[in-house]
């Protein structure tokens, strides 16, 4: 199920009725986010995306009254249960660190048969000014990096604050089993129909990383070198191309959304 924007999307992922009171949202929030919560499930990669879901459908429900996760029984980095004052602590720095403010980025890459595919990503950052370096952070599993390492072209697109419907588009996985429980009827093998947008020239394939011609921004980089960190590879790039578009909008960032990947 993409990102809910409504009410009644939002109870449909909980499991609750629309007019289900406070208590019984918080309750099954609560209930779900113990079983689907990354630190209960180090070595699925695509956790971080159902927790997305997750904290989206709650704060469509309950807003100001969205409940902490404190009572969520986690493991820590070595799988050992955590104790209550363990737990808590974790609680405050996964809070803490889920303040820091994200932009949301459309990193578009290219197969080497040259068909395009994009995929939302948080952690993205310029990192070097001689060169222009770009650090962007992949679950590593996932399709784009995999075109990465083939073809090195990737597209960075910055979205302005109305492009929050095309974000969550990008969000859903090509591999639906990515996702526990999901059936072949969540795939997304082709996130780029309908979407607008136009590939670059590239020296080696028919057609390069796409541009999303929605937004508000975009940078076109190679791949340099790719590090390991935690669950996660970090993809060094090289910047060679970029450009704006006269949009009179800010971007679209995490505290504009409220979604999280973080913490």
């Amino acid at each position: 199920m993409p990102i809910p924007s409504t009410p009644a999307d939002a109870a449909a992922l909980l499991g609750v009725g629309l007019t289900a009171d406070r208590d019984t949202i918080r309750d099954r929030y609560r209930r779900l986010a113990r079983i689907y919560h990354p630190d209960a499930n180090p070595d699925d990669d695509a956790a971080g995306v159902r927790m997305l879901e997750l904290n989206a459908a709650v704060d469509l429900l309950l807003g100001a009254d969205t409940p902490t996760l404190d009572d969520v029984i986690t493991p820590d980095q070595h799988g050992r249960a955590m104790t209550t004052r363990e737990r808590r602590r974790d609680a405050r720095i996964r809070s803490a660190l889920q303040h820091l403010p994200y932009g949301v980025y459309v990193i578009g890459t290219v197969t080497p048969e040259g068909t395009p595919n994009a995929m939302v990503a948080d952690w993205v950052m310029q990192v070097s000014f001689r060169p222009r370096i770009l650090c962007i952070s992949f679950e590593r599993d996932a399709a784009s990096l995999r075109n990465l390492r083939e073809t090195r072209q990737l597209t960075v697109n910055l979205l302005p604050e109305s492009g929050m419907d095309l974000a969550a588009r990008f969000l859903q996985p090509s591999d639906p089993s990515k996702i526990e429980g999901r059936s072949a009827d969540f795939a997304a093998p082709d996130k780029m129909r309908g979407v607008p947008h136009q590939q670059l020239p590239h020296a080696d394939l028919e057609a390069g990383a796409p541009v999303l011609e929605d937004s508000l921004a975009w940078v076109a980089a190679e791949a340099q070198q790719f590090v390991p960190i935690g669950e996660h590879i970090l993809a060094l790039c090289r910047v060679f191309d970029g450009d704006t578009v006269p949009i009179d909008e800010g971007p679209l960032t995490s505290l504009y959304t409220g979604w999280h990947y973080g913490g």
